[in-house]
Formats: structure tokens, sequence, C-alpha cells
């Protein structure tokens, strides 16, 4: 989303373009004072190179600006707040100002309903060899604390995160930047960095060329509301931090100022090429395409003082993390543990080696693969799959002979009928010791409540319903060459998203439903995250379910051979299966089969090699094929409404799908 700054006067471009081209000011030595006093308070320490570098006079800083901003990037996060429908997302920055509590842009976080399926991602870089970090994430808690001002004021959002991520981490391990709410930290012709995740990327700083050109304006109050400064940030910097030297904020980075101009009466934005388009079009295009003249971010003394007034003026009360932040902005209070007016808090990047190991170790102990389960009444209440969804009843498949040719159904407690039943979906377990696998899934999907929610931290739990020892997990996927580098996939037989539907509470249930080791299948990487055949397909189903508000059912499962070969005590299956039915407005169903392969990455399997390769199977090994085919493959027998609904007008042997383009959809 291009977010341009909401002053477009002339009188303010030429200012900014004044600021650009003037030389250093001439320092007032008043606010020189200030500037040294707010260095001395952050921690930063103060020379004579620091004082030249105020005035103008010399670029040096002391080296412990590194590793200060080492600490003050640890705060920043890229923010991943999805679309209440369809499968966009908005990208942001964020950063923490102190225990618990995040800051970020409005535009990103409009409202506690967008924060509560966002989620934030700490550490998401590259480390000193090149390589990406492992990064930690963290869900919001609006319910905890949230407060707002609208984009077209002050643009902010500041909202109380979980205390540990999903895997262990603690929050307070990543520290926070405080906000100072005195002025006189910067001046005109200074210079500033910023810390951002442009374009949802790795994480990025500006270090130089960030020359504060504006600085508020005391002539016009809703001018003085913000700074404007010369930098390299993009569609997903919104949110970050605007730093000093010191590595003190001085203002959130909200907005650009394109450069304008009016051609034939018509408002016209200046492109990076150098043309021109309408604004109306030009708005649409990606933030790298347009020439920005300036950067624009809301000062934190004005972001605080309407903070404040927010907090006294409404008759709701308000967290009291928020409380605490205005009591430590002000100098009032500190926080717990921090020194007053200390710009970063949080523990040391370098100095303490012994801490650092001892933190790391427990980090990495705190990720170790755990064997997560629920208590047994964990599942009470879930009906699973609904075979009166559709306006034709449309029952589980029977499992024939020559499906138990491959195994029993393993027997499930509290179950006289061998279904798992989760939210929204249904599972029925293959009980084989050496398949571990489902028979098949099976999940209702309703177009016209579907909830886009982020995945989460891919936490996998055991069923306590049936035996460990029949569930494979980490054992399978864990310990291979490089850390994040499997072979296999943790791959989804009900995909995460198709149950997620209802209310945003029944909606997070089902989300984390999806995510139990009876639902996963070892799927390659490739062929799991490829996005044109067996991702794309789901992807597909799910949008043109969701496009027309309709619903549809969705059968998935592996499909068992004899010849499929044994990986780390489990045989991999080398295609998988799915069926959809859907029923249009009129209640009439239309059924679709498919069979997608993964057998080039299943077959001479290389034990413990790093997975390289394609990123999808080979095209020409997938195929749209009739219901029947399906039946007579996996030895499955579905109800006639799903055979006598199938579009497929093709071979009994199916027909090869090079693209989606191939497919013979279920509406068409």
């Amino acid at each position: 989303m291009i977010i341009e700054s909401k002053f477009d006067d002339a009188e303010l471009r030429d200012q900014i373009r004044s600021g650009q081209a003037a030389p250093h000011p001439t320092p007032d030595p008043a606010r020189v004072v200030d500037q040294i006093v707010h260095r001395v308070r952050a921690g930063a320490g103060v020379d004579f190179d620091a004082y030249e570098a105020l005035i103008g006079a010399n670029d040096l800083v002391e080296i412990n600006y590194l590793e200060r901003g080492l600490m003050a990037a640890r705060a920043v996060c890229r923010i991943n707040a999805p679309a209440l429908v369809g499968n966009g997302s908005e990208w942001g920055t964020g950063f923490l100002i102190g225990p618990r509590l995040l800051l970020t842009n409005n535009h990103v976080l409009p409202t506690p309903e967008d924060a509560l399926r966002a989620t934030i991602e700490f550490g998401y870089e590259l480390d000193g060899s090149g390589r990406l970090r492992r990064s930690t994430r963290f869900a919001l808690s609006p319910q905890d604390g949230f407060i707002t001002s609208r984009r077209d004021r002050l643009d902010y959002t500041i909202v109380v995160v979980a205390e540990r991520s999903e895997d262990g981490a603690a929050l307070a391990d990543f520290g926070y930047l405080r906000l100072d709410a005195r002025t006189g930290k910067i001046d005109t012709g200074n210079y500033v960095t910023i810390i951002q995740h442009p374009d949802a990327r790795t994480k990025r700083i500006s270090l130089r060329e960030n020359k504060i050109v504006k600085y508020g304006d005391e002539r016009d109050s809703s001018k003085d509301d913000f700074l404007w400064y010369s930098s390299d940030t993009a569609p997903g910097s919104s949110g970050a931090p605007v730093c000093t030297d010191a590595w003190q904020v001085v203002c959130l980075h909200h907005a650009g100022v394109p450069e304008r101009l009016i051609v034939d009466g018509v408002e016209h934005w200046t492109l990076a090429d150098g043309s021109t388009a309408p604004a109306t079009a030009a708005r649409r295009l990606a933030g790298e395409k347009i020439k920005w003249i300036a950067n624009e971010g809301v000062r934190v003394s004005k972001l605080l003082a309407d903070l404040e007034q927010q907090v006294k003026s409404s008759a709701t009360p308000h967290s009291t993390l928020i409380g605490d932040l205005l009591a430590d902005a002000s100098g009032v209070a500190p926080f717990p543990g921090a020194q007053p007016l200390q710009s970063i808090v949080g523990p040391p990047i370098i100095g303490a080696p012994a801490i650092l190991v001892a933190q790391s170790a427990a980090l990495e102990a705190a990720r170790a693969p755990k064997r997560r389960t629920h208590p047994a009444n964990y599942f009470d209440g879930r009906k699973g799959y609904d075979p009166n969804f559709l306006p034709a009843a449309v029952p589980l498949p029977a499992l024939g002979p020559d499906a138990l040719r491959f195994g029993s159904p393993a027997k499930i407690a509290g179950a006289s009928d061998d279904v798992l039943r989760y939210l929204h979906f249904s599972v029925v377990f293959n009980g084989a010791p050496n398949r571990k696998l489902a028979f098949f899934t099976a999940v209702n999907i309703d177009g016209a409540k579907w909830v886009n929610l982020d995945r989460g931290a891919d936490a996998w739990y055991y069923d306590p319903r049936l035996p460990e020892e029949l569930q494979i997990g980490d054992e399978l996927y864990g310990n291979e060459p490089v850390p994040g580098k499997n072979y296999f996939d943790r791959g989804h037989l009900v995909r995460r998203l198709d149950p997620v539907w209802g209310a945003i509470r029944e909606a997070k249930q089902a989300n984390d439903d999806t995510f139990h080791w009876t639902n996963c299948s070892p799927q390659y990487w490739g062929f799991n995250q490829g996005a044109d055949l067996w991702q794309g397909l789901e992807n597909f189903i799910l949008y043109n379910t969701d496009e027309e508000d309709i619903r549809a059912t969705v059968f998935t499962g592996p499909l068992f051979r004899s010849d499929d070969e044994e990986h780390r005590g489990v045989l991999i299956p080398q295609f998988f299966w799915k069926i959809v039915i859907v029923a249009d407005r009129r209640g009439a169903l239309y059924s679709s089969a498919y069979i997608v392969s993964q057998q080039d990455y299943a077959l001479n399997i290389p034990f413990e090699q790093l997975p390289v390769g394609p990123n999808s199977s080979e095209p020409g090994q997938n195929f749209q094929v009739p219901v029947t085919k399906i039946e007579a493959e996996t030895g499955l027998r579905f109800p006639d409404v799903v055979r006598s609904a199938d579009v497929f007008t093709g071979p009994v042997a199916g027909r090869r799908l090079r693209t989606l383009a191939d497919v013979q959809h279920p509406r068409r």
C-alpha cells in the first residue's frame, strides 16, 4: 500500500527541496546543547567528534554506534496483517517501545480485530554469513491494550504483545526502544537512521543520505506534528523507527511525499524513470516506481502528547502498560529495571559472552522439538466434518478391501466409528505402524464466513485420542544437515486455511486444529511450497469459494502403494489425491478429482541430503481424473452423489495438468 503525505501544497515541497539543497545550517548553540544532553542521557556518550557531527563538521561516530544499532534493531519486527477476506496481507514494520508494547502505523493495524489476526516477526534478517536467521513470531493481544490515531491524524497504533512466542521465546529478550517526550533531540540538517522491513523483505537499515529537511512548522499546527527527511524507504517500511545517531527515536515513519505536478489540470506524479502518470494510476504502482522527494514521520513528542490526551479523555480504562509508557516517556517513573532516559533497553550484544551463551542455549532449548499434546478433554464438543453441509448429503467414503490392504483404521478413544473430529474437518487415520498417515481427510469450507489468519509459529501437536507411536512427528522432519532445510516438509492434508471460517475465535481454533500430526504428511519441500499445482490447486479452490461466497467439501489423502519407499521408519507417499465438491446458488453439486505427484522425490530418497532441485514436481505427472479413478487407486468408495456430480469429461486415465489453466473447473 502506498501511503502519501496528506500535505500536498507547493510551499511544503519548496521547503523540502530547500532543505535538501542547503548546506549544513549554522547551528543554534542552545539546540546543540540540547542534543548533547540527550546523547548523554541516552547512553551513547559524547566527545569532540560527536560535537563536530552535531554542528555538521564531522561524520565520524563512535564504534559503539554499531553495537547499539544491533541492540536497537533487535526490537524491530516485520508485521503481517492478513486481509479479512482473500489471501492478501498488509505488511509493515513495528518496534517495541516498552514491556509488551508495540508501536506501528494505524494504516498497518487499524483495529483490534486486525491486530488479533496479525503476527509480528523478530529476527527476519541475514546473519554475518549471509544466511537467513531463525526468526521468532509473536501474536498480538489487543484485548490487553490497544490505542490508535487515525491515518489522517497521527497514524499510529500501540498494541500489547503476547509475553511468549508459540515456540517459547520470551518477548523480553528483544528489548525495546524508549520514547522520550522531550524535544531537542535533532534539528534540520542532522542525519537519521531508519531500521525497516521494506516490501516485507529482510530487515534493512538506511545509514546516510537521511537528512532532516524540515522540522515541524510553528506557523501551522497540523504540520508541526511531523518531520520530513530524505531517505530510502519503501512500502512495508511503514511503522519503522527513525533514530538519531544516539539511537533515540525521533519519529515514526508513516508516509512519503511524491513529486507532484499538474498536467492539463490533472495531478500527475513523477515516476522513478522520469516519466509521469496521473496520480490515480500512480497510487496503484509499486512504491519503488514512484519518485519520492522526501519521507514523512510523526514526531515522538506529538505522538506521546496525543496518547496522553486520548487516555485522559476516554471513559474506557486503558491498559496499565500504556500508563507505564506515559510515565516512563515523561520521566515520572521509569520502566522497572530501566535506567532513566536510557534509549535502548535489553541484553547487551557484545561484552557478556557467558550471558549470551546462556541466553542462546535457553532459547534453543525452548525451541527444541517438543512432544506437544493436549489433555484428553481438549476436543470435547468438536463435531468434525458435517456430511449435511451441502444441499445434498455427502457422507465420508468407505474403506474397501483394496484400501484395507495398506492398514486398518486406527482406534480412536471415545469414538465408536474411528473418526478423529476437529473443528470443521475430520480425519480417518491409518493404524499401520509403517504408515502413520491419514487414509483421508474431509473438510467443509464456507466462503461467506472465511477468515484469513496468519499461520502462526507452526506448533504441531500429537492427538491424545490415539497412541503417539502411530503418529510421526519431528523425528521424521528434523535433524537434517542444515537446520530449517529439511528434505520433507510438514505438509497439511487439510489445507490450513480451508476450515478457518466463522467468528474469529472459532476460526483461530480451526486453524490450530490443522496443526496436528494426524493431519500431516511428508511432502518434498519444493512440492509443498510450489505455487503451480498442489498449493496452487488449493488456492484455486479457496479463492473460487470465497469469491462467490459458496460452500465446498474437500476430501484429500495420500495414495498408498506397495512400492512406497521407507524413510526414517515411514513409507513416503509418491502421490496425493484430492476431490472437490461445490454447490452453486441453485443447490446443484459439481465435483472434480485430481492426482498430484511427488514421485521424483519419494523414490531413491537421499537420506540426510540438503534439499535441491526444482520448486515443484515435474509438469506432466499431475492429472485431473474421474472420481472413479480415485476410487480404483485408493480402494475408497465415495457416495453416489459425488460420482454423479463429476464434471470431468476426459479419458478414464485422466488428463495431464501442466498449469491450473488445464483444470476442468467444478463450476465451468
